[in-house]
């Protein structure tokens, strides 16, 4: 059974006319009388009952003629959204996002990719650099934004963003009314750090510049998640640094400070699959080409 074959049943059911039907196919009458025959041989029914002067569909005509009607609308749907797919105009893109990135800058890069592709689904992961590496390897997300390094030369990688690095600290805490932090103030004093495991090396030069001053800072307590960080420094647990953009959200308690100078720019990158030759994928990068790189301060 062929979609032709159906297009022509329910043509002729329509019509109740073999000429009408033809003309509206654009096809010659024995052609399609012989390929509702083929039809009704492969199904072993009868679908028409056919007079020298009238058609009419039978029982099963009239049961078959919506089903019939279903499929065709439904392979319609199909080529059309196929169509589309070729395009990038409709799927999925699987990305994975860093805690930090998800910000105004972020929420405005999303909101012009849906504007312009609103048949894309946008599936957003929460995950560690190296979980959105191990991923993107394994064909598991599409893309991601994380830290560099990538380290794998089967992943492309493109700077899309840079922060400074600012202090977190709970209101109230000696270090808020400083006007200018040195890196010896840090001696002595209590960090809530996320776990290494998921930091890909972010506390090594805020370590080193204090090594460097002679600051033996304490590390009092390793969170999982970035939130229960912040919380964590809010309720009174510590201080730590972090990336300055994370000082555009009020959080009750917390109070954000810049550095010492000499820290260098936290960046962030957009990591593919360099195999992947998704439309979507390439929309979607499309959509960093021209951004400016934000560069927050703390206030």
């Amino acid at each position: 059974m062929e979609l032709r074959h159906l297009r022509s049943f329910v043509a002729v059911a329509e019509e109740l006319n073999f000429r009408r039907a033809a003309e509206r196919l654009h096809m010659a009458q024995p052609a399609l009388s012989s390929q509702i025959k083929a039809l009704e041989n492969h199904l072993g029914v009868r679908l028409l009952e056919r007079t020298t002067r009238s058609v009419k569909t039978t029982h099963t005509g009239r049961v078959f003629l919506d089903e019939a009607r279903a499929v065709i609308a439904a392979a319609g749907q199909a080529e059309q959204r196929a169509k589309k797919a070729e395009h990038g105009l409709v799927g999925t893109l699987r990305l994975g996002v860093i805690a930090p990135n998800a910000n105004a800058w972020l929420a405005g890069i999303l909101r012009g990719f849906r504007q312009h592709f609103p048949g894309v689904q946008l599936s957003l992961f929460d995950l560690t650099t190296p979980e959105q590496i191990e991923r993107l390897r394994a064909g598991e997300l599409d893309a991601g934004l994380l830290r560099p390094p990538v380290g794998f030369p089967e992943l492309g990688a493109k700077l899309v963003a840079e922060s400074a690095q600012a202090l977190a600290l709970p209101a109230g805490h000696r270090l808020v009314k400083k006007r200018r932090l040195r890196w010896t103030d840090f001696h002595n004093e209590e960090l809530v750090l996320g776990h290494p495991r998921m930091q890909h090396g972010f506390y090594d030069a805020f370590f080193a510049a204090c090594d460097h001053a002679g600051a033996k800072p304490i590390v009092a307590q390793y969170t999982n998640d970035i939130q229960t960080k912040l919380w964590l420094i809010s309720a009174g647990f510590g201080i730590a640094p972090t990336v300055a953009t994370l000082a555009e959200v009020h959080r009750p308690g917390l109070v954000f400070r810049p550095l010492p100078p000499g820290l260098p720019v936290v960046q962030t990158m957009l990591v593919w699959r360099r195999s992947d030759e998704s439309p979507i994928l390439t929309h979607f990068r499309a959509c960093f080409d021209g951004v400016e790189r934000v560069r927050p301060k703390a206030g």
